[in-house]
């Protein structure tokens, strides 16, 4: 059964191993001696893998998901529970912190591994193609690693889009504390509130939650639902590798979520 995964690491003209490598030395070293290009990316995907270890244990702790934002117009019609309401500005302000918090400590680590699957996805797209082989390993056993490779590409993919599915639960919870607050505008008295004060808070948060404090544009790891079915059947979409490569390099440039560029 051919690899459905073919047409995604297929978007240059094929190549052996060796033919991107630099000219020979001249003290005699061999083309053996060279790293293979298969190895350094399953190198690659180990140390995404090692680190993803405490990234998922993060990202389990913080259970973003609590913050989670029900439908406000129908929960004007409908109990469908904890709108998250504070009862005071403090309270708000509180919320405001730990969310922003919780939103740093996924983006600062998700940037570091998205950077290693850029890396990854670079050297597959450069290196490998049905033509690839090794001058010290059988084709079945080529074949086999190219497969572990992709798997381990794929499972980075996954790995970022729910930390970039946290990260858009955290975005929209501090937008609507935000809201929350308006309330509390020109009330006097304790819970007293500038309009200056909130506007320079959600322009603040709007730096953070846009990838613009980071130079990350995570929204780029979304998947959406067509996109999660195919992942787990082992299917890629039309999108093809060098495309994909393209918009990867593209969220580490000084993009919002919107795709404009800003200045840093």
């Amino acid at each position: 059964m051919p690899n459905p995964y073919d047409d995604l690491f297929r978007s240059n003209p094929p190549r052996a191993f060796g033919a991107n490598l630099p000219p020979m030395p001249e003290d005699g070293a061999h083309l053996e001696n060279q790293p293979e290009p298969l190895d350094e990316i399953l190198k690659k995907n180990a140390l995404f893998h090692e680190k993803a270890q405490a990234f998922s244990a993060l990202l389990s702790r913080l259970r973003v998901v609590d913050h989670k934002v029900t439908n406000e117009v129908l929960a004007m019609f409908v109990n469908i529970g904890e709108n998250h309401d504070q009862g005071s500005l403090a309270g708000e302000k509180s919320c405001h912190e730990l969310l922003s918090k919780k939103f740093r400590l996924i983006i600062e680590p998700m940037r570091e591994l998205a950077a290693l699957h850029l890396e990854a996805v670079k050297q597959f797209n450069n290196d490998i193609d049905d033509s690839y082989f090794s001058v010290e390993k059988e084709d079945r056993e080529v074949k086999s690693e190219k497969a572990d490779a992709v798997d381990g590409i794929l499972l980075q993919r996954k790995i970022l889009s729910e930390a970039a599915e946290n990260l858009q639960i955290l975005e929209d919870a501090l937008q609507a504390c935000e809201r929350r607050m308006k309330k509390y505008v020109n009330a006097g008295g304790i819970n007293n509130l500038s309009a200056a004060e909130l506007a320079l808070l959600a322009s603040n948060r709007e730096r953070l939650t846009d990838g613009l404090a980071h130079q990350f544009n995570y929204s780029f790891f979304d998947i959406n639902l067509l996109d999660k079915v195919a992942l787990t059947l082992g299917v890629y979409l039309k999108e093809n590798t060098a495309q994909y490569l393209h918009r990867l390099m593209d969220a580490f440039e000084n993009r919002n979520k919107n795709g404009l560029r800003q200045s840093i």
